[in-house]
């Protein structure tokens, strides 16, 4: 397969199907180009790149990271910390939405830096505390293919479920597990004050079909089909204001960035985004599985 030119590589790791020997890695240094942060609602704030997300939350007692990018991506996210007047040392919390190497490849670095408590899903501890050994698809099969996406390994504090919450500050954070992308993909909610107004605000995992992931035929582990189907039930029963996600192409960020301050409702504030995502996502999820039983089925 050519190349992808970026723009429509940008949503190659979390939304194609192609399996691994007819496709290019995809080509991740694209993703970590530094752009400036800024505060999107409420405390919370962004730090990522141009495309994988990290989002600083801020409290009286010390900060919240939600996800981290590349292994590369730690002292651009610490630059982007500092610029917006926080320490990075006073982190807290660092969570994940994924325990993939281009969202959990700087936890190790961060966690160094700060010396936050990490507290990671249960389907995804392991993967975070192996480097990415054990992941069903990042781990030794692509090293066998000759794929390296592998990460500094993190102890893990706490081991999350679905349900559970994260206090700091005055700012509560529910875990809601929303599994597939990997075993303990997990979407975040929080309430958060805008102009006056409570918005609920959703960091929601990636629900996408990596290359080379099976559902149906020889699974690529035991019920992943099981657990995209309830994840996206979860996700459909949120009724989030704002939409964030673990890459900023998910829900547009540059188009509504370049809106703040022009007037007018945050742009960020936008429950129908959330809505699209979702039902694209489900339905790339159900064609495939349909597509992997009728080939299946044929003799």
């Amino acid at each position: 397969m050519r190349l992808r030119p970026l723009a429509a590589l940008s949503m190659y790791l979390c939304v194609s199907a192609a399996p691994w020997a007819s496709a290019q890695a995809p080509d991740t240094a694209g993703w970590n180009k530094p752009v400036e942060p800024f505060r999107i609602v409420g405390p919370v704030h962004y730090v990522g790149t141009n495309e994988l997300a990290a989002y600083l939350i801020a409290t009286p007692q010390g900060h919240v990271l939600i996800d981290g990018g590349l292994p590369e991506s730690a002292p651009l996210i610490e630059k982007s910390i500092r610029a917006l007047g926080f320490d990075p040392a006073a982190i807290e919390v660092l969570l994940t939405t994924q325990a993939h190497f281009d969202h959990v490849g700087s936890l190790a670095a961060l966690q160094k830096t700060s010396g936050g408590r990490v507290a990671v899903m249960d389907g995804d501890v392991s993967i975070v505390e192996s480097g990415g050994r054990t992941d069903y698809l990042f781990g030794e099969g692509a090293a066998r293919a000759g794929l390296r996406y592998r990460f500094d390994p993190v102890k893990v504090d706490r081991t999350l479920h679905d349900h559970d919450t994260v206090t700091l500050g005055g700012l509560t954070l529910t875990a809601r597990k929303t599994p597939g992308h990997t075993p303990g993909s997990t979407t975040w909610l929080t309430t958060v004050p805008d102009a006056g107004k409570p918005r609920l605000v959703v960091f929601a995992a990636s629900t996408g079909i990596n290359p080379g992931t099976r559902l149906a035929d020889r699974p690529s582990y035991p019920g992943i089909a099981g657990d995209f189907a309830r994840a996206f039930e979860v996700l459909e029963s949120l009724k989030p204001d704002v939409f964030l996600g673990a890459h900023t192409s998910f829900f547009h960020m540059e188009e509504k960035r370049a809106k703040l301050g022009q007037g007018g409702e945050n742009p960020f504030v936008d429950p129908e985004a959330f809505k699209s995502h979702v039902s694209a996502r489900k339905r790339a999820f159900q064609q495939q599985l349909a597509d992997e039983r009728a080939a299946a089925s044929r003799p």
